[in-house]
């Protein structure tokens, strides 16, 4: 019996603002047969979901895949199967599918780990990557700030890594500060860099942080949803801001 698959998207649905999501993004949330929602513990709402939810219809079926946030390998590749074979038991049936991702689904994104999963069986014409607004570009348009002119470079950088090495660029995204951030905050002053902190962006939450200070973190949880834009240019931009 010849299995007549379902097709599989990836849909960013941008940093946090419902109204960021791209018009292929809304086409493919309204048509679809099932909304597949990553979720870091099955108990908690979805940040994904609450930004896509209000362009899906009313009664969509949903889908929910437990992606823990852990650094641990084999933890993350037996969710990433698990969660594939979820969707893959879908799709057999003929089923159309959204997984959904905050910001881009190609950058830093869950997305991914499964396509490669997903790829080994399904045909390339059955999954469309739908990209979305970048969490980095949402912060340098809500301060109006340039990420980079010219030819000037423009560096992006996960804050798991060492990021010493790249803090005299003069353009520098810093994404995933959260468990870093005085760490990181002192690095930026040995070196006399400015920076900017942004956090939940277009969400309930947002805040805006001008030259963030480590003694300022010491004690305090830094959102995940945070990330630091650090520029050459910075000086004077700020007071306009801060009205």
């Amino acid at each position: 019996m010849t299995t007549t698959w379902g097709k599989f998207y990836g849909v960013g649905v941008g940093p946090g603002d419902p109204r960021l999501l791209t018009l292929q993004a809304v086409d493919v949330l309204q048509t679809v047969d099932l909304v597949a929602i990553p979720k870091s513990k099955m108990e908690r709402e979805s940040v994904a979901w609450d930004i896509a939810k209000v362009h899906c219809p009313a009664n969509v079926c949903l889908l929910e895949l437990e992606m823990p946030m852990t650094s641990d390998q084999q933890v993350l590749a037996k969710a990433w199967r698990d969660g594939a074979e979820m969707l893959l038991q879908e799709l057999k049936q003929g089923k159309s599918i959204a997984f959904i991702t905050l910001g881009d689904s190609s950058l830093y994104s869950t997305y991914s780990y499964l396509l490669n999963l997903l790829q080994e069986q399904l045909p390339s014409e059955l999954i469309t990557t739908v990209p979305g607004i970048t969490a980095m570009a949402a912060a340098a348009a809500k301060i109006n700030l340039p990420l980079a002119t010219g030819d000037e470079p423009l560096v992006v950088l996960p804050s798991t890594e060492d990021v010493d090495q790249y803090l005299d660029f003069p353009n520098l995204v810093l994404m995933k500060v959260s468990r870093r951030l005085p760490e990181i905050l002192n690095l930026l002053r040995e070196r006399d860099r400015k920076a900017v902190l942004l956090t939940r962006l277009g969400q309930t939450g947002e805040q805006i942080c001008w030259e963030p200070k480590p003694e300022d973190f010491q004690a305090n949880k830094i959102d995940y949803l945070s990330l630091l834009l650090v520029k050459k240019d910075l000086l004077g931009r700020e007071n306009g801001e801060r009205k």
